[in-house]
């Protein structure tokens, strides 16, 4: 059964072998970003190419906004799917087209 796991939460995240943000940073892809009256927010993710040393197969992703920023642990997450449960498998590929389809710009009003 598929799980979540927050960065903040550091000797669980080591203890899975998840990576550091630093790690994927600049192979992120952004959605939902728009801007504020005192800055920008939107999300982020990342699907790794390669699974897990175990086969488990792991969706990095997590948001920004005014009071944080991309990669802050509060607001970093890991998905993980076991790919030897066929319900897993199937999870996987449905986030990852979840994701694919978010926009990456949200329109504003003018």
């Amino acid at each position: 059964m598929a799980f979540t796991i927050n960065a903040f939460n550091h000797s669980e995240w080591q203890r899975l072998g998840l990576l550091d943000y630093g790690d994927f940073a600049d192979m992120i892809s952004e959605c939902n970003v728009g801007e504020d009256a005192f800055s920008g927010y939107g999300e982020w993710w990342y699907v790794p190419d390669d699974p897990q040393p175990k086969g488990d197969r792991v969706i990095y992703f997590g948001s920004w906004g005014n009071d944080n920023s991309p990669g802050a642990s509060m607001y970093t997450n890991a998905e993980i799917f076991d790919m030897n449960d066929s319900s897993d498998v199937a999870e996987y590929a449905k986030r990852v087209r979840e994701w694919e389809s978010q926009p990456e710009y949200l329109k504003t009003e003018d």
